[in-house]
């Protein structure tokens, strides 16, 4: 982990090295590459506050495409 956001939000949320991974690729799912852009921390952050990230991957590209975070 070397991404100060993503550490953070480890810290912040409790996120496990598993969580952190899966976390950074539903980003990169969402179509953005860069991790440190305020798009993928306002997705980041919403998957978090949500406690959606347990969630398997195809639902929560559902929930941010329905919450409009990626385009349909």
């Amino acid at each position: 982990m070397e991404n100060k956001f993503l550490i953070d939000l480890s810290i912040k949320y409790g996120l496990d090295s598993a969580q952190v991974s899966k976390l950074a690729d539903m980003i990169y799912q969402c179509g953005i590459s860069e991790v440190d852009s305020s798009e993928a921390q306002r997705i980041a952050n919403y998957i978090c506050e949500m406690n959606i990230l347990d969630k398997p991957a195809e639902e929560i590209v559902e929930e941010l495409k329905l919450k409009g975070f990626i385009k349909a």
